[in-house]
């Protein structure tokens, strides 16, 4: 079972560096004297979308991932504060890289923007900035195995960034079988498809708004 909730309205009208600031306690990670093995995130919307606007190039900044969870090591949550990086169990790229990537595949597949690019040299409409809060696979003994993502999204003019026309935090629980890094990694692919075609349907409903204006 999955679920997708939208996270307080509190929440997102605190500022990135803000949401980036959090510290947690570590607890030793498992397996570690394994042989690395590495894993993808990586999801597709599919078809690409017939029909593309004019006069709406987005500037997507590359995606922030709070400092917990910034490294490669697949993260497990052991209890209330303390969390344990499973060191043999790696990312195959950095998290930042990595949902940067995936984010910008998927809009500009999603016919949304006239063009999605990350060359902040471009001539932009508008500029995205987000961030990844949440990224761990649940194991505290008092909840049942889950794969937890969550990420914020923050759309401004690009001639004026300090105007924010557009902000939204997603959360996807992904239940899984057992805490593994293998089960873990396979509830993100879900979780992010889940939570890219809600900020998809979210975005839609903003321009159609705007566009009837």
């Amino acid at each position: 079972m999955r679920a997708l909730a939208i996270v307080s309205k509190a929440l997102l009208y605190l500022s990135l560096p803000l949401l980036l600031s959090a510290c947690f306690s570590w607890g030793g990670g498992e397996e570690e004297n394994q042989e690395p093995r590495f894993y993808v995130v990586d999801v597709d919307r599919g078809a690409v979308a017939q029909d593309f606007p004019q006069g709406r190039v987005l500037l997507l900044k590359p995606v922030r991932v709070v400092p917990h969870f910034r490294d490669k090591p697949i993260v497990f949550r052991v209890n209330e504060s303390e969390y344990q990086a499973q060191a043999s169990h790696l990312l195959f790229s950095e998290p930042e890289e990595m949902f940067t990537a995936q984010l910008r595949r998927w809009l500009q597949k999603s016919g949304l923007f006239t063009q999605v690019v990350t060359d902040e040299s471009v001539e932009a409409d508008f500029v995205l900035e987000s961030a990844v809060t949440a990224l761990y696979g649940e194991k505290r003994p008092e909840y049942s195995p889950q794969s937890i993502l969550e990420m914020q999204f923050f759309m401004s003019k690009a001639d004026d960034q300090q105007k924010m026309l557009f902000q939204t935090g997603l959360r996807v629980d992904v239940d899984i079988e057992q805490t593994t890094p293998s089960n873990v990694v396979t509830g993100w692919k879900q979780g992010l498809e889940e939570l890219l075609t809600t900020l998809e349907q979210d975005f839609s409903a903003y321009f159609s708004k705007v566009d009837a204006r």
